[in-house]
């Protein structure tokens, strides 16, 4: 036990996890923990599915708090106390952190929630696209390890459990048959991505630490000033996430190949305008978008603390930019109908819905007025030929 929990069990020479043997030993045990961990959790009654997401929750919640009170011990330990120790680098707001406590929140909503549930879909997503990514980062490139300690101590094995538990919660969705994973459903990992930016950023220039990389990115130079590094780092993830997402895509389309009478659900079959389908893209992909700017303009205007030389309160005002992305995406997602339907059914409820989407995203309301008017004018020629 002392040499799992010893603070004093650190190792001569450290340990280079880099591109080498303990890297191939590293990623093979990882792979053997997801593999095993889709044996362990196999029920298959609902009940079963509902332990298992309880459970996982609940190692998930113990992991990650063990975690920051063993480094409360070891500082300590160490000679410090409750006053000078760092509790927002420890407690942490890095991605791989936010994703765990999305997680958690996740399979508990979950386990009693109807799995068609959008906020479910929606939160799936997130967890495909952005903690399972996140977690395959991490042992692609190792440095959240700690070299000077051995990997059966408990600090590594800690870090080792629980990215690898952010790999398999996705997968385990996926072969429960939870989580469908589409391609068209890619904006929502990328608004995952503008959730951690904004409370990684919000607790970034709170704190004065570098979370998530939103102050700078430490890996190389991108030559850009702060804030504007995120917008490159978001496009990267993104390039990463419709990696996943596409090798999905095609192996359901070699799947589907393969099996020669396929019945599609008649859920499937959406009828709806194609203007009506474009405005709804548009308004999801303005929210996110605007929320991102939001953030930046915001960040830039609060400064960096890493330069400045002190935090600000007002890094809270980053979330706003976050809240205005949610209020967008609820707003587009509750008037589905009127974005789908024929605007001459109930003129006066669209024009109160084109007023208030002028004043929340505006290139969205000036389409859906573009398509009000348009849709009037062949009414009006119709009933004039119809005279």
């Amino acid at each position: 036990m002392n040499y799992f929990f010893g603070f004093d069990n650190k190792l001569a020479n450290n340990i280079d996890w880099f591109f080498n043997t303990n890297h191939l030993f590293l990623i093979l045990f990882v792979a053997l923990v997801v593999i095993s961990s889709l044996f362990i959790f196999s029920a298959k009654s609902e009940k079963g599915k509902k332990i298992t997401k309880i459970a996982i929750a609940c190692i998930l919640f113990v992991l990650e708090v063990s975690r920051t009170v063993y480094k409360y011990l070891m500082h300590v330990h160490n000679g410090g106390n409750a006053g000078n120790f760092n509790w927002w680098w420890n407690i942490s707001f890095q991605m791989c952190a936010i994703m765990t406590w999305t997680t958690i929140a996740t399979l508990i909503l979950s386990a009693f929630l109807k799995k068609d549930n959008q906020f479910l879909q929606f939160a799936y997503n997130i967890l495909f696209g952005c903690a399972m990514i996140g977690g395959i980062l991490t042992f692609c490139y190792p440095d959240c390890l700690d070299k000077s300690y051995p990997f059966l101590h408990f600090i590594n094995i800690q870090t080792v459990l629980v990215h690898s538990l952010l790999i398999f919660v996705p997968i385990y969705l996926i072969k429960i048959k939870e989580f469908k994973v589409e391609i068209k459903n890619i904006w929502k990992a990328c608004a995952g991505y503008a959730y951690i930016g904004s409370i990684a950023m919000t607790a970034s220039i709170l704190s004065g630490n570098n979370f998530a990389y939103s102050l700078k990115f430490d890996l190389f130079d991108l030559g850009l000033p702060f804030p504007w590094h995120l917008p490159v780092i978001l496009c990267i993830m993104m390039v990463l996430a419709t990696a996943f997402y596409g090798a999905f895509e095609i192996a359901r389309l070699i799947r589907r190949r393969k099996v020669k009478h396929e019945i599609v659900p008649e859920k499937e079959k959406v009828n709806c305008f194609a203007m009506g389908k474009a405005i709804y893209i548009l308004s999801n992909v303005c929210a996110i978008l605007f929320g991102i700017l939001i953030l930046l303009l915001i960040a830039q205007a609060i400064g960096n603390p890493n330069v400045t030389g002190k935090t600000s309160g007002a890094g809270i005002t980053c979330l706003f930019g976050l809240l205005y992305m949610i209020l967008v995406l609820v707003f587009a997602y509750k008037n589905k109908k009127y974005i789908y339907e024929k605007v001459t059914d109930n003129k006066t409820k669209h024009i109160v819905f084109i007023v208030l989407t002028m004043i929340f995203v505006l290139p969205v309301g000036i389409l859906y007025l573009v398509r009000f008017l348009k849709e009037n004018k062949i009414e009006t020629i119709e009933e004039n030929v119809a005279q």
